[in-house]
């Protein structure tokens, strides 16, 4: 996965914590689309287009905004090239118009 990779969330299961923590949570079968990826070692985290949350969690003495773990989505095989697509339509449209 890359930025940019549309993913289904498979795993909206979190503990009492992370649900006072979190106010705004992915959702099994959702589609998002990452904006960034963040690793921590041997754990990869993302946070998603549609999804913002207030910095609320801490890393290195500092607030953050919390991510998700990238085991909790799976990629969407074939939709980031329909994606690509239609953006390119819409982008050779706008040209067009100028």
């Amino acid at each position: 996965m890359k930025i940019g990779t549309l993913v289904e969330c498979i795993d909206d299961r979190f503990n009492a914590e992370q649900l006072k923590k979190i106010p705004n949570r992915p959702q099994k079968g959702n589609h998002y689309m990452i904006r960034e990826i963040i690793e921590l070692g041997h754990l990869v985290g993302v946070m998603l287009e549609e999804i913002r949350n207030p910095l609320t969690a801490k890393f290195k003495g500092q607030s953050v905004e919390p991510n998700f773990n990238i085991e909790r989505f799976r990629e969407i095989e074939g939709l980031d090239d329909l994606y690509n697509e239609l953006v390119e339509e819409v982008f050779v449209e706008d040209l067009e118009l100028i």
